[in-house]
């Protein structure tokens, strides 16, 4: 007995929890036109807290043939000890008859609630044939011609074709700079005139001198420089003791004693503190005179010397060549434009 009583109250139970969980489907358009849209819901009145999974239809994707879902949302309402959760999903149809759409599976608490079957129809567009009276093609229009649409063409056509004559005329004046640049014939001194000329500046410069050891210096320098472009012996580095026994064998000894005389006086004034008088400040600049002047060589020939531009006109020129670029790109871009331009005009 205790066992059929067990049964009818599980029974009773199971009939209470079915009543409690309420599934439907329903549309709120039955009748669309093709393309047209109208809503499907799937609507769930169950115990808050329940669990529920509606069928997964993605976009595009067809809950039968020809009716194609755009897009699926849900919404949840109290109601009263219950909630209402509805999975709205917006369709259309491609073809124009009856649809049925059949019942869809619903997940409450892992058990499967089925909807009921929704009926809808798809109608074609309707079309009046008698107002909608097909017409004959128009004509091809003449489209006028209008000063004020082909005026700005030719102007930017006038402008693009000056900004290339500047260009031009750029063009002409560098190669007109760069042959009138000529050749000319300069004389290069030796190092003889090279020697004479330095003595002279010294010694019209001789009271500016301070003291005598820079005096002493500037012009043994000066003789330096002679010796090593006259006989090849890097004089410029040597001392004057190495100076004396190279030039043993090039020079005569007269000579060679004239320039220990010399030498030997100008080491005691650097390095020894040493000063002369007016006399034989004279006498020593007379000695490497008088060597220079007897050992000079032959004078070099005159000799041609490229042109070469300064600083100033080589900025010059490279400011012609890049506005001569920049007026170029400028005018290619323009007549590209007018071309354009014509070209749709003309259309």
């Amino acid at each position: 007995m205790k066992k059929y009583i067990v049964i009818f109250i599980m029974l009773i139970l199971a009939v209470v929890g079915h009543a409690q969980v309420q599934v439907t489907a329903s549309v709120d358009s039955a009748k669309i036109l093709i393309g047209g849209r109208s809503h499907y819901f799937i609507t769930v009145y169950a115990p808050k807290g329940t669990k529920i999974s509606f069928p997964n239809y993605n976009e595009k994707k067809e809950i039968v043939p020809n009716i194609e879902v755009l897009n699926a949302k849900s919404d949840t309402t109290d109601a009263y000890d219950k909630v209402r959760i509805r999975r709205i999903y917006t369709i259309t149809g491609w073809d124009a008859k009856r649809y049925t759409i059949p019942t869809q599976k619903v997940i409450v608490d892992g058990v499967s609630k089925m909807t009921g079957e929704v009926e809808m129809e798809v109608q074609a567009v309707p079309i009046d044939t008698l107002k909608n009276t097909p017409m004959p093609p128009d004509d091809i229009q003449k489209v006028p011609f209008m000063w004020s649409e082909w005026i700005p063409v030719i102007l930017l056509s006038i402008f693009a074709l000056l900004l290339i004559g500047i260009a031009f005329y750029l063009y002409r004046t560098l190669l007109h700079k760069r042959h009138s640049w000529t050749s000319k014939k300069v004389h290069v001194l030796s190092y003889y005139e090279q020697a004479k000329h330095d003595l002279s500046e010294i010694a019209a410069n001789k009271m500016l001198y301070q003291e005598q050891k820079d005096y002493y210096t500037d012009v043994t320098n000066v003789l330096r420089n002679y010796i090593s472009q006259r006989y090849n012996i890097n004089a410029l580095e040597m001392t004057s003791h190495d100076i004396l026994d190279s030039m043993k064998d090039v020079c005569d000894a007269s000579d060679v004693n004239d320039l220990r005389v010399v030498f030997n006086a100008v080491d005691l004034v650097k390095f020894a503190k040493y000063s002369t008088n007016a006399t034989d400040m004279d006498y020593y600049f007379d000695s490497i005179e008088r060597f220079i002047d007897k050992t000079k060589n032959d004078e070099p020939a005159a000799v041609v010397v490229e042109p070469k531009e300064d600083m100033k006109d080589n900025r010059s020129r490279k400011m012609i060549k890049l506005s001569i670029g920049l007026l170029v790109v400028a005018s290619i871009a323009l007549l590209l434009y007018v071309a354009s331009e014509t070209y749709a005009l003309l259309m």
